[in-house]
């Protein structure tokens, strides 16, 4: 009775991870994270703000894809340290579903359960060698993390990962223009495209506010308005280089002979 109990409260979950996402984090999804989670195509690419919840959302969709038997998440992530946080977060909303499904083997980065499934997360380093020998079939997923800051040689060499069924979710900031990842986003309507823009959540007008206040106007662009980097953008705006310049330059040069007599 009590396993029938567990499975009946656990199936919503098991079936939509907005579900299990608004348990673990107490609140509902935003639109992006509702799509990110439901999304079905072979190929996905979420271009997010910092600190909107990327990581939260990746890791509750990591313990409901393994929820099923025989399911593989692979995320690659930039660095050694964001895949062990990442791998974490994972944990807890494996952890927080309360499935009877023991596990068979936990490290800092891999959780193998007895239904054949696991979650790894690792670095993808400079040529993705440690994700080799990793397959993600019918029902599992290749995840991206940060993706505009992977090496270009990475996607070579781990794109093939994916089997026939599999899908791969690239998360990002926005990054250098020139990469695969801005290529993916500007040029390949094959791709399901999804937005996640701070600026566009009440729930993080605080935040905006205070970045807004602080923060070089450029790197405000790109954390919170999305705006690629590279490629021919300037390091001053428009507006400034237009304001430095007068149509009267001998008030310039007045001032100028006038402070430097004053001066002497």
């Amino acid at each position: 009775m009590n396993e029938l109990g567990l499975f009946l409260r656990t199936l919503e979950e098991r079936v939509d991870p907005t579900a299990l996402f608004e348990r673990v984090v107490g609140s509902a999804c935003d639109p992006w994270q509702h799509q990110m989670l439901t999304n079905t195509s072979p190929f996905a690419m979420v271009l997010a703000s910092r600190r909107i919840g990327k990581s939260q959302t990746t890791a509750i969709l990591a313990a409901q894809t393994v929820a099923a038997p025989n399911q593989t998440v692979l995320i690659l992530s930039y660095t050694l340290n964001q895949s062990q946080l990442l791998f974490k977060k994972c944990l807890q909303a494996w952890e927080a579903m309360n499935l009877p499904i023991q596990k068979t083997r936990l490290t800092q980065q891999v959780m193998d359960l007895e239904n054949g499934s696991t979650i790894v997360c690792v670095p993808a380093g400079q040529d993705g060698a440690s994700a080799r020998g990793y397959g993600v079939k019918d029902g599992g997923i290749l995840i991206y993390e940060e993706g505009a800051f992977i090496a270009d040689e990475v996607f070579d060499a781990t794109l093939p990962i994916r089997e026939d069924g599999g899908r791969i979710l690239l998360i990002t900031t926005p990054g250098r223009k020139g990469g695969f990842a801005h290529k993916l986003w500007t040029e390949n309507d094959d791709v399901e495209k999804i937005t996640a823009r701070s600026t566009d959540l009440p729930r993080m007008a605080e935040k905006i506010a205070f970045d807004r206040r602080f923060m070089p106007p450029m790197q405000f662009a790109v954390e919170h308005e999305l705006r690629w980097m590279g490629g021919g953008t300037p390091f001053f705006d428009t507006d400034t280089i237009t304001n430095a310049f007068t149509d009267t330059p001998e008030l310039i040069l007045g001032d100028f002979y006038a402070g430097t007599h004053a001066n002497r």
